[in-house]
């Protein structure tokens, strides 16, 4: 895959093929596609999935590298500030209100894509429920501002 989308800011095109990715990714998974770039007032979502009966809200973090040996130095995610995480949380609850607050679990999770200059895309990580998840009793559970770098439960994909 390469970067697409001439005539765009850099990094919009990045981030919008990381989107791509991460779309194709919970494809491939075999979930169910619902939304994506929802803009709702007080906040937004990158992407919006079903995992079965569980409502997934997807936030992308896409980066660049020029060379393989930077993607150990690389973390998308610690661009996930505390205001975006309050945006989607906001979103969600507003989205979850349109469509008749379903007694569904749902959960947060983060993509990070690396992309490498001249290639294309190059590795994926999927932190799953990586910034909060409500079980079906409506138990929700945040981490907190944890680091992802620690929570890391998925093998990065290469590509």
């Amino acid at each position: 895959m390469f970067l697409t989308g001439k005539g765009k800011a850099a990094h919009l095109r990045i981030g919008r093929n990381g989107e791509d990715a991460a779309k194709r990714l919970f494809l491939d998974m075999g979930c169910d596609f619902l939304a994506r770039d929802l803009r709702l007032p007080g906040g937004e979502m990158d992407l919006v999935f079903r995992d079965g009966r569980t409502l997934v809200f997807i936030e992308v973090k896409s980066r660049r590298i020029k060379r393989k040996e930077e993607a150990s130095f690389v973390n998308p995610a610690d661009a996930l500030r505390p205001d975006q995480k309050k945006r989607i949380y906001r979103a969600s609850r507003q989205y979850l209100r349109e469509i008749g607050d379903p007694a569904l679990p749902y959960r947060y999770d983060l993509v990070e894509v690396i992309f490498l200059a001249g290639y294309g895309l190059y590795m994926m990580r999927h932190h799953k429920a990586a910034f909060g998840s409500r079980s079906l009793y409506g138990a929700f559970t945040g981490n907190g501002g944890a680091s992802f770098a620690a929570g890391r439960e998925d093998v990065p994909l290469y590509f």
